[in-house]
Order: structure tokens, then sequence, then C-alpha cells
């Protein structure tokens, strides 16, 4: 299966913060996807022949097809969306299946696509995603979106969804085979990277996870990629935090998803880095983002 052959157009079934004492949720297959953060509490969820363990501000997605379990071990608060990613003309007809229901043969005309089917992703229950917080914060949106029960509400939770599930696809995306041949080591550090490049990264947590001494590990590292792991790193977070300004994020935010604890360091940072500030640049970007709307706007008039 080619997720390029599959058009991509969410629609969500059901969204809501479930609020419970500790509680058990037996035993089910699912036709559609859920999106699930621990905003309060400790969950265990057995899927996929493992049980995954959940606390606060984690965020699970889990696919069509995975029988499961979900255990709430204390009070829990738990935001969550139903929802297919993919479209299917039958989409209004589905539902959110009930503990119990294992056998879903008799509705595989519903049943959306499986990610992990598709050539070259492997999306695992628990996600590890370089900007956490964002995408928390959309998951959050998309369900304060829906719940408006109105045409602009909807179309906005769509959007995020569609925000949401893209982010999640580019980050979990295998690379290509040419680079995997030629830099075995770039594969799984720039992944790491990508991972916690809002949190604090030591050497020796990076030389730990290769099995190496952290100076052989700085050796590997600046062969491969012509810098030391910090300035690579770095150069990451400035990218990640260019990103963030053309689509108008507030600096703080943008600072503490990029690793920064003092938004201050990060302005000062950003400025070495670029030449200017991230609020110039932010400037600038919209400048440019308007004057190419006017020039598109021109065109469409001849």
């Amino acid at each position: 299966m080619k997720l390029e052959d599959i058009d991509l157009v969410p629609y969500i079934r059901n969204a809501d913060y479930a609020i419970r004492p500790p509680f058990l949720l037996g035993e089910r297959n699912l036709l559609d996807y859920i999106i699930f953060y621990v905003q309060e509490g400790v969950f265990e969820i057995q899927a996929r022949g493992e049980l995954h363990v959940f606390k606060e501000g984690d965020l699970a997605l889990l696919q069509p097809g995975d029988i499961h379990t979900i255990r709430g071990l204390n009070n829990t608060i738990n935001p969550y969306v139903h929802l297919d990613f993919f479209y299917n003309p039958g989409r209004v007809n589905s539902f959110i299946t009930l503990p119990g229901q294992l056998d879903m043969s008799a509705y595989t005309a519903w049943m959306q696509p499986r990610i992990n089917d598709a050539e070259g992703f492997h999306i695992p229950v628990r996600l590890e995603l370089s900007h956490p917080q964002k995408m928390r914060d959309l998951a959050l949106k998309m369900i304060e979106s829906w719940q408006l029960q109105t045409f602009v509400g909807k179309m906005e939770a769509h959007q995020l969804a569609y925000e949401w599930i893209g982010s999640v696809l580019k980050q979990y995306m295998a690379p290509e085979s040419g680079l995997t041949q030629a830099k075995p080591f770039l594969n799984w550090i720039t992944s790491y990277f990508a991972f916690h490049i809002s949190e604090p990264i030591t050497i020796e947590d990076m030389a730990r996870r290769a099995g190496l001494s952290p100076s052989r590990f700085t050796v590997l590292f600046k062969k491969h990629f012509g810098t030391t792991p910090h300035q690579y790193l770095l150069k990451l977070r400035m990218e990640h935090a260019q990103e963030l300004l053309k689509e108008g994020q507030a600096i703080k935010l943008i600072s503490e998803y990029c690793g920064f604890t003092d938004v201050h360091h990060f302005a000062k940072t950003f400025k070495a880095a670029t030449g200017v500030t991230p609020g110039k640049y932010r400037e600038q970007a919209e400048i440019g983002r308007l004057e190419k709307n006017f020039r598109t706007g021109d065109r469409d008039q001849t």
C-alpha cells in the first residue's frame, strides 16, 4: 500500500475529554484511529502484543486493527479523538467499537487503511515527537473546535487533524535507501535529534545510546556530519525555529519547542545564527507572504 494513492481527508467521529476514576476498557478492535493524550493520571495500554505505560503529557496513536485494552490506574483525564484520516464514502456509517468487538470482518468496507501497512512507515503506539507541546496543543484545539458543532468549527477541527497527522507522517517517514546505504549512522542520529529537539541532549546520552564512549562518538559524528554534535543540533533547532516563525507562532513557545528555557538566550542564539532577531525574521516572513498573495491576486484578476 502507498499512502500517496489514498486521499487524506480527516473525518472526526468523536472528540472529548474522558474524566474517570480507575477503570478497565475491555479488549476491542478498531475500525478507525484514536489520538489519545494523557492530561492527568497513569494508563496501561495493551496493544500489538506489548504493555505500554502512559503518563502525563504522553501521546498515543492507535490504528485500525489494533486489538487493545486501556486501563486507568488512578483518577485520569484523557482528551481523545476518534477519527478517519483517509477518505471513505461510507464513513458516516462507521462507528466506534465497544469492548468485546474483536472480529470486524463484517465491516471491512469501513475499516480505515492502516498507516503501518504502507511502504516506508512504522508509527509506534507511543509517539515520540520533535515538538510534543505543539502536537498536544493541536489535539486539544481539535477537540475544542469539533465540540462547537458548527460548520466552521468542524472545518477547523478537520484542518487541525490534517496538520496533526501530516506532522506525524513526516517525522516517521523512512529515509530514502540511498541515504541509508551511504550513511547508516545518519539515520539514527537525525531521528534521535528530531524526537528530542525540545529537550536537553548531552554527548553522554547519545554516546550511551550508540554504545560508544563520548570521545569515540564525537569523532565518528564529526566524520559523518562534518561538524560537532552541538553545532549540528543547534542548526536543526534554528531551522525548526525558522519554520515555526513562518507559521506565526509565539516566540516564547518557539523557544520552548526548540529546547531553550530562556527566551532571551533563544533570541540571542537565533540572531547569531541568522543575522536577525526572531521578531524581525517573523516580520520579514509575513511581508513576504503578503507580497506573494498580492502578486497571486494580480494574476488571478488578469
